[in-house]
């Protein structure tokens, strides 16, 4: 996540305010002066958010919400994966907000269903109460630029109202331009709400474009057994690329592939393959980089997968790896722990 705001934040500076001494802000804030990272003493993250400060405090001060302007879905990686391929915007947004408040992000999140909105109450951690304002105004407008990104009228649809608990700052007026959307400050909440109506709209399936370019993570899990011509590679293409459409069944995604079942099931056959085993091998690297790479609960990997029932999903996944799915996590974030503490 910090890698990523920095590479944005300097992509911004670079194009917009070329008179700014970017190299120099770099240098103050603890930077590589190619804005890839933080230097080894700093995390990226907090690296970012210094810079912010300093922008936000000196030349440009409505840079957090150009910062938030710019969110793209493939930002989260995997995660955003996860929200492109769930079935509705309340499930997406219930992804989001539990890997928020389980991650060390500084920012949580909670879901309000109440009369007619679904109000995401947004808070900053104790750590960061200082630098507060800032990302609320980043984290806010990125939440809204996502969730535009997933549903079917895109940048058409507007929140119904949004609030933010520090006083109106002297470019009030960007928030308006930006959310399109009546906007006050000095309210009790930070809270970004929308017609109840609009989280029960479906996810549309197949964005493949958008897959394809996601973070490293999917790129690394499409291999070589995702790439060719063979109808193997065809049908591990179409469980990744359009899950929805294909229900991890023979049917739907006979149907995606525009094949008959009994011939897909055929073509499989000769290939050495079953359906069965091609889907499970499909489901179990999928929930092998959840539990790597996400903080999704199991229940929610479980239904991301297509299974009904959590303890099924957790049964394959024990007959497959030979170890219950809670187990991988906790080896992985035993090992990344470790990682970080070992001297160097």
């Amino acid at each position: 996540m910090g890698r990523r705001r920095l590479a944005a934040l300097r992509d911004i500076l670079h194009s917009r305010y070329p008179q700014i001494d970017s190299r120099q802000i770099a240098m103050d804030c603890g930077i590589k002066s190619d804005w890839s990272q933080a230097t080894s003493e700093n995390r990226s993250l907090q690296a970012a958010l210094r810079a912010l400060t300093q922008l936000r405090d000196g030349p440009v001060p409505d840079i957090a919400l150009q910062l938030g302007d710019q969110a793209q879905i493939t930002d989260s990686g995997l995660l955003g994966y996860a929200v492109l391929t769930a079935p509705t915007v309340l499930q997406a947004a219930r992804i989001t907000s539990h890997a928020l408040n389980q991650s060390n992000y500084l920012l949580r999140n909670k879901i309000v269903m109440s009369g007619e909105y679904a109000r995401t109450v947004f808070t900053v951690a104790g750590t960061a109460r200082s630098q507060s304002e800032q990302i609320l105004e980043m984290s806010m407008i990125a939440v809204w630029r996502c969730i535009q990104a997933i549903i079917p009228s895109g940048r058409a649809v507007t929140p119904s109202y949004v609030t933010f608990n520090f006083p109106a700052p002297p470019y009030k007026d960007r928030f308006t331009e930006l959310f399109a959307c009546p906007v006050e400050f000095n309210s009790s909440h930070s809270v970004l709400a929308m017609p109840k109506s609009l989280v029960h709209v479906t996810i549309p399936s197949g964005n493949a474009e958008l897959i394809r370019t996601f973070s490293s993570e999917l790129k690394q899990l499409l291999g070589d057994g995702y790439r060719g011509n063979s109808i193997t590679a065809r049908v591990r293409r179409a469980l990744i690329e359009n899950p929805q459409s294909c229900a991890y069944s023979l049917e739907g995604t006979a149907k995606q592939l525009n094949i008959a079942p009994r011939s897909l099931r055929r073509y499989l056959s000769q290939n050495g393959h079953s359906f069965r085993q091609v889907c499970l091998e499909v489901r179990m690297q999928l929930a092998q980089q959840y539990l790597h790479s996400s903080n999704m609960p199991l229940k929610a990997i479980a239904y991301q997968l297509g299974y009904k029932h959590a303890s099924n999903f957790n049964r394959a996944f024990c007959d497959y790896f030979g170890a219950p799915p809670e187990t991988l996590r906790r080896r992985r974030q035993e090992t990344n722990a470790n990682s970080a503490n070992f001297p160097k």
